[in-house]
């Protein structure tokens, strides 16, 4: 055989394994990548094997993938459809629908809406449950049988003592059982018709309930604190005793007092529901100054300088910025006729006078306190010039030199002759005399 025809046998034999391959291995993967895998742990796994169904709602969405044994528990590791998403929450139970068929691993609840389950989860042992074996039950009813048999050969059961019981109990009472059951259906009625108030009484229990297991601490404490004053109370008894006589006493002398100041007592709170009622009255007055007080106190402080106890600010009254005004609107708002007339004539003689009258504050000072002063005594002077009737020293005449003439003594000399007086200058155009503005002034126009 040719080496060309060898290499064509050859690629033949690996295309053939490759599609037998692909075609066992091909949907198996297919299968798995469709797949999410969880596991869960149950207290045992009787007659669970490998390949049984998953189902959620009885419907088949999965099988089991693994079974192992752990020292307390079963490790069960399954495999369901991603397109049925699993809740985080969920339950798994193994059903076994009758004796002989396989098992199956129930889901619940089934999904609608939240978190869901990831891929590789585990459910704990806490959210699993197993059917109740043949065989246990079967021993449940052996100990119940063993439990009903008499206890001597021939004698009457538990359940029949029982019956002879109730019988002999109920022998002849047949008009009060009737009653009883009437009087417990009524009872039961009336619950029904109360059921609302019942539970909502139950639901403020559980509050209640709940506040007090939220509150344990402080109830533990309070419990601590309760036990160290009883100790206390027990370990001073005298003391106690002590201070209930003491009460005692002082209750009695509160009594005596009175009884001895009632009337007393009585106008004094007379007089004081007078004052309250007063001040009640006067509340809206009481409002306002309590709300400018605050700033005419704050008023206060920002003209007082307590540096120097001085104020600083200026007294200024209402109308002083147009007195003539003032004064001739009080006299027409006080007429009754003629109050153009009035009103004129009053500015007509007013206004010359007061004219040069008007302030915007009040020209005199005022300083009720007196401030930071020193003593002459205490005042210290850095240089003597300026101490008050200081007189400097007379310096030092220089000595003649020894040889220089002596001046001689200076002649007497004429008094100087008297110069005339210049006469008074009349008062020139345009210079105002001060007198004259002074008395213009003070008098009206036209007076003498």
């Amino acid at each position: 055989m040719s080496r060309r025809a060898l290499r064509r046998l050859t690629a033949i034999s690996l295309t053939g394994t490759l599609a037998v391959a692909s075609f066992l291995v091909g949907p198996r993967l297919f299968n798995e990548s469709e797949k999410n895998t969880y596991t869960a742990y149950f207290t045992e796994a009787n007659g669970l094997f490998v390949g049984d169904d998953i189902r959620i709602l009885g419907v088949t969405v999965g099988v089991v993938d693994k079974i192992e044994p752990q020292p307390t528990s079963s490790k069960v590791t399954f495999s369901v459809d991603k397109e049925y998403p699993v809740p985080a929450n969920a339950r798994a139970a193994i059903l076994s629908p009758s004796l002989v068929t396989p098992r199956a691993i129930q889901l619940l609840p089934a999904y609608s809406g939240g978190p869901k389950l990831s891929p590789g989860a585990s459910i704990p042992l806490g959210r699993t449950a197993v059917p109740v074996e043949w065989d246990d039950f079967r021993r449940q009813l052996e100990k119940l049988t063993d439990a009903l048999q008499p206890a001597t050969a021939g004698g009457v059961n538990s359940v029949g003592e029982f019956i002879n019981s109730a019988a002999d109990n109920v022998r002849g009472e047949g008009d009060t059982a009737r009653d009883s059951v009437i009087k417990l259906s009524q009872a039961i009625s009336a619950l029904g018709d109360h059921a609302d108030d019942i539970f909502s009484t139950v639901r403020n229990l559980q509050l209640l309930v709940s506040a007090l297991y939220s509150s344990s601490d402080l109830l533990a404490s309070f419990n601590q604190n309760l036990a160290s004053v009883t100790t206390l109370l027990t370990n001073t008894p005298n003391e106690v005793a002590n201070s209930v006589k003491g009460l005692d006493s002082a209750l009695t002398d509160v009594r005596d007092f009175l009884s001895e100041n009632r009337e007393a007592m009585g106008v004094t709170f007379d007089r004081l529901s007078s004052i309250t009622t007063a001040l009640n009255d006067s509340r809206m007055d009481i409002k306002q100054i309590l709300h400018v007080a605050p700033t005419v106190f704050q008023n206060f402080l920002n003209i007082y300088q307590p540096a120097q106890s001085a104020m600083t600010g200026i007294i200024a009254l209402n109308n002083f910025a147009d007195i003539p005004q003032w004064i001739c609107s009080s006299i027409e708002a006080a007429s009754r006729a003629r109050l153009d007339r009035v009103s004129k004539l009053c500015l007509q003689y007013i206004n010359p006078i007061i004219k040069n009258r008007i302030y915007n504050y009040i020209p005199v000072g005022l300083n009720p306190f007196v401030g930071t002063q020193a003593r002459p005594n205490e005042i210290t002077y850095s240089e003597d010039r300026l101490r008050p009737g200081y007189t400097p020293p007379t310096p030092p005449q220089a000595p003649p030199p020894p040889d220089a003439p002596q001046p001689a003594p200076a002649a007497e000399l004429p008094a100087p002759a008297e110069q005339p007086q210049p006469a008074e200058a009349p008062p020139t155009p345009g210079t105002v005399d001060s007198t004259q503005v002074l008395r213009d002034l003070m008098l009206p126009t036209g007076a003498s």
